[in-house]
């Protein structure tokens, strides 16, 4: 009758143990470093968005007639998105005048057929990084949407009064496909992305 494990068979655990430990550190770590990479892209492209919003709004003077990120403002917080000649402005144009100060790698496509995230499948989109899709969607003139904050689970009333929705998706169809984590929503208003 054996009373005690010999050196091998403890060392021959020990080792598994290890292995085991290892490859859960690093799952963790990989969630974090995914979760990260999410959040640092959404940051980035409402960055550039941003930095667009303020560019039509230097330099596309006849689409901003009141001087304001491409509205036109009738009484109010009524708002019209109009091109120079008071026409209306559809989703698919925004995306095109927007493409003039951002580096998309493909554009006005549905936004529906390349996220699995779709409130709506009339919002234009457009591929703005190798794995990254934005979509834009003309509303009515509506209170700002809650927006996700990147990184974390919290939503946070828009300000002010919106014309738009902006949707990011930093990943695709890929997973997780969770608002908050690889997907969020962000209200558009006359100064460009509202947060």
């Amino acid at each position: 009758m054996k009373k005690a494990y010999t050196l091998a068979e403890v060392l021959m655990c020990m080792v598994i143990i290890g292995f085991l430990a290892i490859i859960m550190v690093r799952n963790i770590k990989t969630k974090d470093f995914t979760e990260k990479n999410y959040t640092a892209n959404a940051l980035k492209i409402i960055q550039n968005m941003q930095q667009a919003s303020l560019k039509i709004r230097e330099l596309e003077k006849e689409n901003c007639p009141t001087e304001s990120f491409m509205v036109s403002v009738l009484d109010t917080w009524e708002y019209t998105l109009v091109d120079s000649s008071g026409n209306n402005l559809e989703a698919a144009e925004v995306i095109d005048l927007y493409g003039k100060y951002l580096k998309f790698e493909d554009s006005g496509f549905k936004f529906c057929d390349y996220t699995t995230y779709c409130s709506n499948d009339d919002i234009i989109g457009a591929k703005i990084a190798p794995e990254s899709y934005i979509g834009i969607e003309i509303t009515s003139i509506e209170d700002c949407p809650e927006y996700y904050i990147p990184g974390s689970d919290a939503t946070t009333a828009g300000k002010g009064k919106c014309w738009g929705k902006l949707y990011i998706d930093v990943d695709g169809k890929k997973g997780p496909n969770t608002l908050g984590k690889d997907i969020f929503v962000y209200g558009l208003n006359e100064t460009g992305v509202a947060y």
